[in-house]
């Protein structure tokens, strides 16, 4: 056999064997990373929810975890803004915080009603899984809503599924493309339990203990 082909083959397999181990070794990190990032946000989450579980009273529970669920995650990505929906068995939303701040009703239905129908969280909660938006320029998932009052190039969406029941959406923007990247949505899925059971546990709070004398 000619030796240059030989030599070409080893040095072909030489190099495999150092760019597998290479990968796994990014890929090891990376989950390591995510894993570590994942433990550090669910153990906020439970901290403040004991918190307000012993300091809030009634129906004030669940607005207050929302809240706090929100601004945890959009801190923990460094997201510029963040929506949160909860829904029943019905699809009818039954408490919300919009990226845009406070409107009217008839604006608020509006808008849940277009990114329910035809954006990422709609696509998010019929997938039952984690949406990515890397440039909303380029993805039809993206929904450009009139007088939207901030910028978003890129989004994440996180489905909140309790059992076999979709109950909320959680999303996420940044107003540049790509800031959501693999160690982001790898966080956001090891924590996807725990942040579902801390909202349902408000729920029940909630529910439950309407009223606090």
């Amino acid at each position: 056999m000619n030796p240059k082909i030989i030599d070409a083959q080893e040095n072909s397999i030489h190099s495999l064997l150092h760019i597998i181990p290479l990968q796994n070794s990014l890929e090891e990190h990376l989950l390591l990373k995510a894993a570590q990032f994942a433990i550090q946000l669910q153990t906020t989450l439970l901290k403040n929810s004991i918190s307000y579980a012993q300091s809030v009273s009634g129906s004030l529970i669940l607005k207050t975890t929302l809240k706090n669920t929100l601004e945890t995650l959009t801190q923990y990505t460094e997201a510029d803004e963040g929506s949160i929906f909860l829904i029943d068995e019905d699809g009818l939303i039954m408490e919300s915080i919009l990226a845009r701040g406070p409107v009217t009703r008839d604006l608020k239905d509006t808008v849940i009603s277009k990114v329910i129908d035809d954006g990422l969280a709609g696509w998010a909660l019929r997938h039952r899984q984690i949406g990515i938006i890397h440039d909303a320029m380029t993805d039809d998932r993206w929904i450009q809503l009139p007088n939207q009052p901030y910028k978003a190039r890129s989004a994440i969406a996180l489905p909140l599924i309790y059992g076999i029941n979709a109950i909320g959406i959680i999303t996420l923007t940044h107003s540049q493309a790509n800031h959501f990247d693999e160690t982001i949505a790898m966080m956001m899925q090891y924590s996807m339990e725990s942040i579902t059971a801390i909202i349902v546990n408000a729920q029940l709070h909630a529910e439950y203990r309407p009223l606090d004398f």
